[in-house]
């Protein structure tokens, strides 16, 4: 919650700095000026794994330039959005400019975006969805933001620090339970220091507590959202085993009687993985992580990038070129060397390939809400 407020307040100050500006041209009399203009009323379609922290990623920008908007939240996790929409009423900007619209997205998203007064479309969901979504809009030519899935590679280099990569690793692939588009969903090790690594990973993974967060704040990790979430994880895992995966830990529901109320899944680890195993192509969207082996950097940047998914890259070297080796050629619109600290407001979060069209955070995130004009005026 905290951090969505720090989001609206960077947007806040952002909104100051819409500047139009004027052109040099091609003879003497002639004035040509560039103004922007909100682009009207704007639909917020957000997802239930953040479901306050994605909205206000587009709330943001939209209220910052002007717009005003229909937020549509999911119906998996409505609460919390219709609150921190009611409490933004509540500090004093006007009830009309934020509407909440609930329901299911197959009738009411679908209705609103099709409304004539909707001019822009800023969604957080599947790539399926997303995809589903501009088929829907194209025929209106709308404006259109899809911050969609990911399929995140992690490189752990011979020279990485294996301590800090495991810890990296271990909070970007289980926190919240692994329910996050830029989760690491695979990790590719040099073979050199394949044991070390699993080993210290296996270590944080086995100290996380799982449990009720709200009946006990010292846990780590609480319950998955839905059913679903533990039965792909599931399904990853006895697909992997099946096709010569090795089980290093997890793979299974935690036992006990405080664990038969809610959609708990351990946090897993697979070692000996290959491409051709579910848990390494789709999405899992659950707390496993799968580990393979690499010789040549060559090797690892390609296993890295061979899926249509491009969201978010990691990787750890203490070598400067290595990194910038890195940082250039692996596929995906952030990259983390050395560290999992992905979002971050003053950056641009933007999905390559499937994972994305548009822009989220930072100044750019601005002029998806914009609308561009070019004045010219001669002969006065």
């Amino acid at each position: 919650m905290i951090g969505s407020c720090d989001t609206l307040d960077y947007f806040a100050s952002e909104g100051v700095r819409i500047e139009g500006y004027v052109n040099q041209t091609e003879k003497t009399g002639l004035l040509s000026m560039v103004k922007y203009y909100p682009v009207g009323v704007c639909a917020l379609i957000t997802p239930w794994n953040y479901p306050v922290s994605l909205l206000s990623w587009k709330l943001g920008p939209a209220l910052a330039v002007g717009c005003s908007v229909v937020v549509k939240p999911t119906t998996v996790t409505p609460l919390s959005p219709m609150a921190f929409c009611m409490a933004l009423v509540e500090g004093g900007i006007p009830a009309k400019v934020i509407g909440v619209l609930t329901g299911q997205g197959a009738v009411v998203g679908d209705s609103l975006v099709k409304h004539p007064l909707v001019k822009k479309v800023a969604m957080t969901g599947s790539t399926e969805t997303g995809k589903k979504l501009m088929q829907t809009v194209a025929p209106y030519l709308k404006k259109i933001s899809l911050e969609l899935g990911g399929q995140c590679p992690a490189i752990v280099c011979e020279d990485a620090d294996i301590t800090n990569a495991a810890t990296v690793v271990a909070y970007k692939g289980f926190r919240n339970m692994g329910q996050s588009c830029s989760s690491v969903n695979r990790v590719y090790v040099h073979v050199s220091k394949h044991q070390e690594f699993v080993a210290e990973l296996k270590k944080n993974a086995e100290k996380l507590r799982i449990g009720d967060g709200i009946s006990d704040g010292t846990v780590d990790l609480g319950p998955m959202a839905t059913a679903d979430g533990v039965n792909t994880s599931r399904l990853h895992v006895e697909d992997a085993i099946g096709k010569g995966a090795s089980l290093v830990t997890g793979g299974r529901a935690p036992e006990g009687e405080q664990y038969e109320k809610g959609f708990y899944f351990l946090p897993t680890i697979l070692d000996n993985c290959h491409a051709s195993m579910k848990v390494m192509q789709d999405e899992t969207f659950g707390c496993i992580v799968p580990v393979e082996t690499f010789e040549t950097l060559a090797e690892a940047i390609a296993k890295a990038n061979a899926t249509n998914y491009g969201l978010v890259a990691y990787a750890f070297t203490k070598d400067f070129r290595t990194s910038m080796i890195l940082g250039e050629q692996l596929e995906a619109g952030t990259v983390c060397i050395n560290n999992g600290a992905v979002n971050t407001n003053y950056a641009p979060y933007a999905g390559w390939k499937d994972s994305g069209y548009g822009v989220e955070l930072s100044r750019n995130a601005v002029f998806e809400y914009l609308d561009t004009k070019h004045i010219k005026i001669e002969g006065i």
